[in-house]
């Protein structure tokens, strides 16, 4: 990992997400208020500079606006720790992200926003169009996800394409910490069940365009290409 850049294996990656929600109605029709806990994994496989693990541990706090069922607006902070093996109260952070769809025809709506956190080595726009073909499917031209997605069935979606995953965290002490932005890109299909109301199953794999490990404190960036990746997340809501 010496110097300012190189390449890493191709190895696997896994990821494994798990959230919940409390979800609250505020007196103005349409907005709610949200608090909860998120838990996210990520897993690679053994490679010169690579590090084995990522995860974090945060609370969630969010404000949304919906439109029938659809969230049109999301502001959420998501205070806790970010760490790669080791926790400490250094690796805390607080991620902040905000979306906001605006209309643009009666089947396209334009979507801006950003994420950003102390771990981060920049900000990360969310730029795009999202069109809805039919009551069925939806074409997302969204910048860092772009996808075409499909209802199956009352309780089921199927999504293909891009997304961007990764966050920042604090790296172990080797010999010292310092933070890492993990990016993955990847290219695939995910399939999400909601089998009740409030719960939410998705499980996606495919190929990673790019994965990327950025240490900028160090000015080193290490980065890999066509990897297989296998995600699986549950969200649950009240």
């Amino acid at each position: 990992m010496e110097g300012p850049g190189g390449e890493v294996s191709g190895g696997a990656s896994r990821a494994v997400s798990l959230s919940y929600l409390n979800r609250h109605p505020i007196a103005a029709q349409g907005w709610y208020w949200s608090c909860g806990l998120q838990a996210d994994n990520y897993c690679f496989g053994a490679g010169p500079g690579l590090p084995r693990r990522l995860q974090d541990y945060a609370g969630v706090l969010s404000l949304e606006y919906f439109q029938g069922d659809e969230s049109v607006a999301a502001l959420s902070v998501q205070p806790g720790l970010y760490f790669e093996t080791h926790a400490s109260a250094s690796a805390w952070d607080v991620p902040v992200n905000l979306t906001v769809a605006l209309p643009v025809t009666r089947a396209i709506d334009g979507v801006v926003g950003f994420s950003n956190a102390r771990f981060y080595h920049s900000a990360v726009p969310v730029l795009g169009l999202e069109w809805t073909l039919g009551p069925q499917a939806r074409l997302e031209l969204t910048y860092p996800e772009p996808a075409l997605v499909v209802d199956i069935g009352a309780a089921s979606t199927l999504r293909l394409g891009g997304e961007l995953a990764g966050a920042g965290f604090l790296s172990d002490p080797t010999p010292v910490r310092t933070p890492i932005e993990y990016e993955s890109y990847r290219v695939g299909a995910e399939w999400t069940w909601k089998p009740h109301h409030g719960c939410e199953l998705a499980i996606g794999s495919g190929v990673e365009a790019e994965r990327s490990f950025d240490y900028f404190r160090q000015r080193r960036l290490l980065h890999g290409s066509r990897a297989g990746y296998l995600t699986i997340s549950a969200t649950f809501t009240r």
